[in-house]
């Protein structure tokens, strides 16, 4: 008997020793990725109601530069506050990294170029890395719904493309990059169990949870993640679904600005393009602006990225396979922005 509480002590310590140790290696940020989401940033936080936004008054240096302001917003240098209340004639860009300006300073995205060109408007940065067209408008619901005098909205999201990719017909309109790992094989253990009274989610679970994600499951062996005819549907009714959506809040005197998917398979010629995944996507990509395109109107305006980049080398345009703009594709969509705002007097 005496044994048996031994050995019950030892795997008691055992356990709980596991789960301090799994505890400090998510709250020192030692792997980045090892966080609730495993899509966070330095710069990033989740709520209570697990939405992800911007740190407030952050600095941050890498290979470029990111500053945000009191109201979790993107600004172009430290100290720099938005003032949301005043009333000046205001653009507001939406999106994902993107917009957001994924791998460059602030001055050398959408936004920051926008800034420098038309000093007429107050520029806000509000778009935030890895946003879905539903978390985008979430935000703009949450905080600038109420904002004075607001001219222009810009809305750009990639996302969630890859994640519908992915998921297939299991995908569904509330997934995102911050709640995708609760969507995997919910019933394995480790998934299913989720808190125990006292302490909240059990940290060594979600190591579990990525190491699996990462280096077990593979989605191409089962058949519930294959996307169908139905499921491609949804999908690409999604986007304009969401742009709806914002239009729906009756924005008066608001105009808004939405773009179709650029990445760089849009500018390969097809015959440079091999791979069958590839095909796929850009058949996906191609049926999601086509739709888009046709909710073009007096305050949905279209801009045709596209055609934009069309004469354009990738290399040009992109930084990245992904979706990631250069300083001169950027600058090219703001002056594009601005050409049209200008010459029709919007």
């Amino acid at each position: 008997m005496r044994h048996l509480r031994n050995i019950l002590l030892i795997i008691f310590i055992t356990v709980i020793f596991i789960e301090i140790t799994s505890t400090l290696i998510l709250k020192i940020n030692f792997f980045k990725s090892l966080n609730h989401s495993f899509l966070t940033f330095s710069f990033t936080e989740i709520d209570k109601n697990n939405f992800m936004n911007l740190k407030k008054n952050v600095s941050f240096k890498s290979n470029f530069e990111i500053y945000t302001d009191s109201n979790r917003l993107r600004v172009k240098i430290k100290n720099f506050d938005n003032q949301l209340d005043s009333d000046n004639p205001k653009v507001i860009f939406l999106g994902d990294s993107v917009p957001f300006g994924w791998g460059v300073d602030y001055d050398q995205s959408i936004a920051g170029y926008f800034d420098k060109i038309n000093d007429d408007f107050q520029t806000i940065n509000a778009s935030v890395p890895s946003y879905t067209p539903k978390q985008s408008i979430t935000k703009f619901t949450n905080e600038f719904s109420k904002v004075e005098n607001l001219k222009y909205i810009y809305i750009s999201n990639f996302n969630p493309l890859d994640l519908y990719l992915i998921f297939g017909k299991k995908w569904d309109d509330n997934l995102n990059w911050t709640n995708y790992i609760h969507y995997f094989s919910k019933d394995l253990f480790f998934f299913k169990y989720k808190r125990i009274p006292f302490w909240g989610e059990i940290n060594f679970f979600k190591i579990l949870r990525k190491i699996y994600v990462t280096k077990i499951f593979q989605f191409s062996q089962k058949k519930e993640y294959e996307r169908t005819e139905i499921s491609d549907k949804n999908f690409i009714n999604y986007y304009t679904n969401q742009l709806k959506r914002l239009e729906e809040l009756n924005l008066e005197n608001t105009k808004i600005f939405f773009t179709p998917i650029l990445t760089p398979l849009n500018l390969k010629n097809k015959n440079e393009i091999f791979n069958k995944i590839e095909k796929e996507k850009l058949n996906l990509i191609n049926k999601i602006n086509l739709n888009l395109q046709k909710l073009d109107s007096k305050n949905l305006i279209f801009l045709d990225l596209v055609s934009l980049m069309k004469d354009y080398k990738i290399d040009e345009v992109f930084i990245d396979d992904c979706c990631h703009l250069s300083p001169f594709g950027a600058k090219k969509i703001a002056d594009h922005i601005n050409k049209i705002i200008s010459v029709n007097n919007l």
